[in-house]
């Protein structure tokens, strides 16, 4: 009978990834599984090994494979797919999805800039400017999550804007669920170290502000289609 828990996963393997997990399970006892389980935090991942069932897992048979599932990381692996990659050096597993951050490439230096032209820049050329920044930065920020709430903090509506000051320098104002947050601290700095390596910026600030409250009428339409809002 299929486990309720299970009926709107839609997890996934890719062909590469159930033939290489049905060769590593042809060498382990009979009964084994693949556990599968995300580790939470500011950037949640996945975790895989083959190991014995036990009775607090989540039961789920995917193509032949059968997986080994926690309960409490169920909605990190929602329509996620498990990728195995022979190219990389060593080999390995990967698990990508709505719920689960992206690995982002290491960043290239950017390119000789050219000569400036003469004279400062106009007021729309630094409003160009400043709006490609800030996009590549919450491009970025959405791979940061609330350690609480299984979403990043653009969908969650955490950022509430980002100011630049004459001098160029930036600051990201973000709030967080509940003022009683006790990673508020390492939130911020992670959020301050990812804006200045996505933007290249030497000098980004963030500002924790409480007004206006945050709640629900402020996630993104994806986020409370999740959780139940829309």
């Amino acid at each position: 009978m299929p486990d309720e828990r299970t009926e709107t996963l839609r997890l996934r393997l890719t062909p590469e990834a159930r033939d290489a997990l049905r060769a590593a399970l042809a060498d382990r006892p009979s009964g084994s599984g693949v556990r599968v389980w995300v580790e939470r935090g500011m950037r949640p991942h996945a975790q895989m090994m083959i190991d014995r069932p036990s009775h607090r897992d989540v039961p789920l048979e995917l193509d032949g494979i059968p997986l080994l599932l926690d309960e409490s990381s169920l909605h990190f692996l929602r329509d996620a797919e498990v990728r195995y990659h022979r190219e990389h050096h060593p080999p390995g597993f990967e698990v990508v999805g709505p719920f689960l951050p992206t690995v982002l490439p290491p960043a290239t230096p950017p390119p000789s800039p050219s000569p400036p032209p003469p004279g400062p820049p106009s007021t729309q050329e630094k409003r160009g400017d400043h709006a490609a920044v800030e996009e590549k930065i919450r491009a970025a920020l959405k791979n940061i999550y609330d350690p609480e709430i299984p979403m990043n903090v653009i969908d969650l509506g955490l950022i509430y804007g980002m100011e630049w000051n004459d001098a160029g320098e930036l600051t990201v104002r973000m709030t967080l669920t509940s003022p009683g947050c006790p990673v508020v601290e390492a939130f911020a700095e992670e959020v301050t170290r990812t804006a200045r390596e996505a933007s290249g910026l030497s000098s980004v600030k963030v500002e924790i502000v409480w007004e206006p409250p945050w709640g629900p009428d402020r996630m993104s339409e994806f986020a409370r289609r999740q959780f139940g809002y829309a």
